[in-house]
């Protein structure tokens, strides 16, 4: 997994800065030299090419993206939902960004937004090695907490637990990332708020287009799971290793379950 091309708060701003000023030449640079997904002979769909790691899928077709898309549009909506922006700017630099029809790329943002019926968005990564870590003052490993950092400059001071100094040894399952000081339960509260719901899953497609940045292993909200390991098959059902499938906790409706790579093998999720 590869280090951070710009720096979150860098790409924060500079998101900012196209939406505010809306469809422009400059958007239009910034994106030179990216692939762009091949258009099929469905207007607006897409087809998969190697460069398009990235997708969502949509009724009219699959949506595919590079890494770098991914990630600037992911940042983008962050953007527009913590500072309110409207939504229709963000929907037109969806459509210029990956050249889609207005329809499509309507439905596109909607997704990115955290609504919407289509497929979420989900990346591909190569999973690199790295060094196991001991964990911080803060109870947490350097990976975990650079993590932490990045997505507290975009989106603000999130509501977090399952971590604490000098760590925690109960109240998750076996082998738990969280004992290790990788992971953190990132909260988007009351179960049943369409817009927290809706919060939660910018979070999470957010989290997943920006793995290989800082090394994601998991990702776990609404009965869905990202892996690194199996990120090739999107996401997936999740079910509690309980089997429960009630319980609103345990089926991550109220968090986003988020952890970083350890380092070793077959250790917890």
């Amino acid at each position: 997994m590869r280090a951070p091309v710009v720096a979150a708060a860098g790409l924060a701003a500079a998101v900012a800065a196209t939406l505010a000023v809306g469809l422009s030449s400059t958007a239009d640079q910034r994106l030179a030299g990216q692939a762009r997904p091949h258009p099929t002979t469905s207007p607006g769909s897409t087809a998969l090419v190697p460069s398009t790691p990235c997708r969502i899928g949509d009724p009219a077709g699959d949506v595919f993206l590079t890494t770098d898309q991914a990630k600037e549009l992911t940042t983008a909506a962050a953007t527009v939902v913590r500072r309110k922006t409207p939504r229709a700017p963000f929907a037109a630099t969806v459509a210029v960004s990956l050249d889609l029809a207005p329809a499509v790329a309507d439905r596109v943002a909607s997704t990115l937004l955290g609504s919407g019926s289509a497929e979420r968005l989900s990346c591909r990564v190569f999973r690199d090695t790295v060094q196991p870590e001991p964990e911080g003052p803060s109870g947490l490993t350097a990976r975990a907490d650079r993590l932490r950092r990045a997505w507290t400059t975009l989106f603000g001071h999130l509501p977090a637990g399952g971590f604490a100094p000098g760590g925690v040894s109960s109240g998750h399952v076996d082998s738990s990332s969280h004992y290790d000081g990788r992971a953190v339960d990132v909260f988007f509260r009351p179960v049943g708020n369409a817009a927290q719901a809706r919060r939660g899953w910018v979070f999470a497609q957010w989290a997943t287009a920006h793995a290989d940045d800082y090394d994601v292993l998991s990702v776990i909200y609404a009965d869905r799971i990202w892996t690194s390991w199996a990120s090739s098959a999107g996401w997936r059902e999740y079910v509690h290793p309980s089997g429960n499938r009630t319980n609103a906790i345990l089926r991550h409706l109220d968090h986003v379950h988020v952890a970083v790579e350890s380092g070793r093998r077959h250790r917890g999720r």
